[in-house]
């Protein structure tokens, strides 16, 4: 089991009972990212998630009330999670300039010694918002959940960024379109990467070195 020093509160809009409340809840978050990971959302289901957890169907359901909002409660963690990274590693950092380049590059390639952030390995978090994530979002209800602000976490880490583009480049016309590219960009070039490889320049790469250096260039190539 992964463990963080961090304490994340996220949205009760999520779920029925808190998760983290329970010795059951708590199984339940740590085997249903890897489950998801192993199978797809759409070949995910309650059922699955009992048996690997060792519970009931029902007992889930007390939980989540679908497999929807456990994606969104581990979408909610991961931003929520990033942006205390982010922080963590730029804290120190006077210059602007070199400030938004750490940033970016917590963005494009999880610090090693980056804590875990909690039931869930960093690792694992981050890959299942890179092959999940969209999912979060990308549905029928999004503006009902936009509405509940199930979405802040995500919007948050962007704002963040987009500060300190604006902190570099007071006269950007697009700081939060910039950000929320730059973010897009990490997530979808790191999966084809790994997948597609022949639509990037970047052999794999664990800590993603060349990726991150892309997406440094973009960003101050657009800064200029």
């Amino acid at each position: 089991m992964a463990i963080s020093k961090y304490s994340f509160t996220l949205s009760s809009d999520l779920y029925l009972k808190d998760p983290l409340s329970s010795e059951v809840g708590k199984k339940i978050l740590s085997v249903g990212a890897k489950l998801i990971l192993d199978m797809g959302l759409e070949s995910f289901t309650a059922k699955k998630l009992a048996i690997a957890a060792s519970t009931t169907e029902a007992t889930v359901y007390k939980y989540f009330p679908n497999k929807q909002r456990l994606l969104q409660y581990y979408f909610q963690l991961y931003w929520t999670w990033l942006e205390q990274q982010i922080k963590v590693f730029t804290a120190i950092e006077t210059d602007p300039e070199e400030k938004l380049r750490k940033a970016v590059r917590v963005v494009g390639q999880i610090p090693a010694v980056a804590a875990d952030p909690g039931l869930v390995s960093k690792e694992d978090l981050r890959n299942l918002v890179i092959l999940e994530g969209s999912k979060a979002y990308h549905h029928i209800q999004v503006d009902e959940d936009n509405a509940k602000k199930l979405f802040a976490p995500f919007k948050s880490v962007v704002k963040l960024l987009a500060d300190m583009i604006v902190t570099v480049s007071p006269k950007h016309p697009f700081p939060f379109a910039l950000a929320t590219t730059l973010i897009e960009m990490a997530h979808s070039l790191e999966f084809y990467q790994e997948h597609l490889p022949s639509l990037t320049d970047f052999p794999k790469d664990q800590q993603n070195q060349k990726l991150t250096e892309f997406l440094i260039q973009i960003l101050f190539n657009s800064l200029k």
